[in-house]
């Protein structure tokens, strides 16, 4: 069988044996690395758990009627690293109820704080254009059997039609303690265009308007991934670096024909992420286009979540219950009248 030979491995004196053995070389390192990848994948799969919470029956009325319940109080039995949310809403028969009946779900850390405010860690967070999501294998969120965890949710019907028995399902994805492959541990971040302990829905005023809010980060950081959040009528989510005068990510959602908001992309700045730097001053803008006409009350929101890891002699702040703040925080999500003052409090 005849082989044809380049020019070049005439030239070098190559057999067309050694030509196709010197091509199955540099390529090996890359296929064992992304097969040991894949396989580095599928067993972390396989050592996944769940742990589901539930909320409910309730009955929602036809119509936009609502329902805002006390914020649960849990304690995690898990020992691990939370790694994926995911949620459903289903009737008194167990059929899966449209998306649009979750208003929002927080998972609130009471005992740690945030990174960019003193308020209590946001851990986990869903609205109605949510989508299932979980972070690569190789990270995760380290939980200890004992934690503290909080849960804030609202529900409503969008629908002519009233439901009952309504229960809301929330499973948390995590990797046990005792697997052979452990996530690197990270740790959630949040920043909102509103002040930190405040309620978060703002008026949305007729035309083109924009919020924002700045602050910077108590210890450093490497920024590995960011989403957002945004209301009806919103165009554009943007998180900047105003010291160094640079756009770290800008996100434009997915609408809907009447402006509705169906998804915001996610973007992972993977393998080393984006420094922050307590020296350095940041901004989160939330823009809307309104075009109704009129002031839209509590239309507007902005939210950025995402996912860090801390410096390596950066230890992370503990909560300070007695900052101001703080207590400002526990109160709009805690204190009596808690579920009207929330509203859409905290995506």
């Amino acid at each position: 069988m005849a082989v044809a030979v380049s020019g070049k491995e005439k030239a070098e004196g190559l057999s067309p044996s050694t030509t196709r053995r010197s091509r199955l070389a540099r390529w090996r390192w890359p296929v064992l690395g992304a097969c040991l990848v894949v396989a580095l994948a599928a067993a972390a799969r396989m050592q996944t758990r769940q742990y589901l919470l539930e909320f409910g029956p309730y009955t929602l009325a036809a119509g936009h009627g609502a329902i805002a319940p006390n914020p649960l109080a849990v304690t995690v039995p898990v020992d691990g690293w939370l790694r994926g949310l995911s949620y459903e809403v289903v009737d008194e028969k167990g059929e899966p109820l449209p998306s649009g009946v979750l208003h929002h779900l927080n998972l609130i850390a009471p005992e740690r704080r945030e990174l960019f405010s003193p308020i209590m860690l946001r851990i986990g967070a869903a609205g109605a254009e949510t989508k299932p999501y979980g972070l690569p294998f190789f990270l995760g969120y380290r939980v200890h059997p004992g934690d503290s965890l909080l849960v804030t949710t609202m529900l409503h019907n969008p629908t002519a039609r009233e439901y009952r028995g309504v229960r809301l399902q929330v499973r948390l994805d995590y990797t046990p303690a005792n697997s052979v492959i452990r996530p690197w541990s990270i740790n959630p971040v949040y920043v909102d265009v509103t002040p930190p302990s405040d309620a978060h829905s703002f008026d949305l005023p007729p035309g083109r308007s924009s919020s924002s809010w700045e602050g910077s980060p108590a210890i450093p950081a490497r920024l590995l991934a960011a989403g957002g959040h945004l209301h009806k009528y919103g165009t554009a989510l943007r998180f900047e670096d105003v010291t160094a005068g640079e756009v770290i990510w800008e996100a434009h959602p997915e609408r809907d024909a009447r402006g509705g908001v169906e998804g915001m992309p996610v973007r992972y700045f993977l393998p080393l992420g984006v420094p922050l730097q307590p020296d350095h001053r940041y901004r989160l803008t939330a823009e809307y286009e309104n075009p109704t006409g009129k002031v839209i009350p509590n239309g507007g929101m902005g939210t950025l979540g995402g996912i860090v890891l801390p410096a390596s002699d950066g230890r992370w702040p503990a909560a300070a219950r007695q900052d101001s703040v703080y207590r400002h925080d526990v109160w709009m999500t805690t204190g009596p009248g808690a579920p009207h003052r929330r509203g859409g409090h905290h995506h």
